[in-house]
């Protein structure tokens, strides 16, 4: 017999509701298992299956009933928590973008971040902690498992507020950017009349007769005070002499729509600039 208590009869509510359900829905399948709640704060489990061990049958669907819960119920509240009480974020709009990144971090959808491996498999962490600790008979508490038994989540869960809000204070640079270069272009006199861009792996400029611009051209039209992309070689810049020459059309040739850099140029310059596919270049001018 497994009893489990809780402080919160919330908890205790919820996970007798999802405990029952999965019983329920995997007996016909031979798991001999029965749940019963005593009060608002205490769940008694009993496995019941006398040829099939505790440890292949109940005891991983326990564990994993758990895990599922604390993440649903308690990791965003701690998240939130990290944001405002360790990095002093108290604007709510503010902690819902931070968190937004990170539970994308966490749910492994941020892989163009570098040191990512340690979050993807908090699950099978969390997992662990609770599969260590249920046996066939004891009593459990579960808040003080929580606080004890899942430390490293914890320090997991700060290093992911932590890279979050690094990547939100690098979109809100980003955002800043691409507000002053709109606003840039709009308002100065175009220089040039035209501008090319052909994205094929890399990004060429040409100018308005479908010349190739050199290296010498770019760095004649750059100004230093536009200069987004910071240690990164003249030939490499796009956004930053882009803006620079103040181009009053921009056409841009590209398989990949959805790139960074495109959707940024269509950010700045908007109406302004016009996408085609990469073939429309390679038949008009190759």
């Amino acid at each position: 017999m497994i009893a489990i208590h809780f402080e919160e009869s919330y908890d205790c509510k919820q996970l007798y509701s999802q405990l029952t359900a999965y019983i329920q829905k995997y007996a016909e399948y031979g798991l001999g298992g029965a749940v019963r709640a005593e009060g608002e704060d205490t769940i008694i489990l009993n496995y019941e299956h006398k040829h099939i061990d505790f440890y292949d049958s109940f005891h991983p669907l326990l564990a994993s009933v758990l895990t599922d819960y604390v993440i649903s119920s308690k990791e965003d509240e701690w998240l939130l928590d990290i944001i405002e009480t360790m990095f002093y974020f108290h604007d709510e709009e503010e902690q819902e973008q931070i968190l937004t990144i990170a539970r994308s971090i966490l749910e492994g959808d941020r892989n163009d971040l570098p040191q990512m491996k340690s979050f993807f498999n908090r699950r099978e962490f969390i997992y662990q902690a609770f599969s260590t600790h249920l046996e066939e008979d004891t009593t459990f508490y579960y808040e003080p498992f929580l606080t004890f038994r899942l430390r490293d989540y914890g320090e997991i869960l700060i290093d992911c507020v932590e890279m979050a809000i690094d990547e939100y204070m690098l979109e809100q640079e980003y955002q800043n950017m691409i507000e002053d270069f709109r606003q840039f272009v709009q308002f100065k006199r175009p220089k040039l009349e035209m501008v090319y861009i052909v994205h094929d792996e890399t990004f060429t400029f040409y100018d308005e007769h479908f010349r190739r611009m050199t290296r010498e051209e770019l760095l004649f039209h750059l100004q230093d005070d536009l200069v987004f992309e910071q240690e990164v070689d003249i030939e490499d810049m796009v956004i930053s002499p882009l803006v620079s020459m103040v181009p009053r059309l921009v056409h841009v040739f590209s398989d990949d729509p959805d790139h960074g850099v495109i959707l940024s140029i269509q950010a700045i310059f908007q109406e302004r600039m016009k996408l085609y596919p990469l073939k429309a270049y390679d038949k008009e001018w190759s």
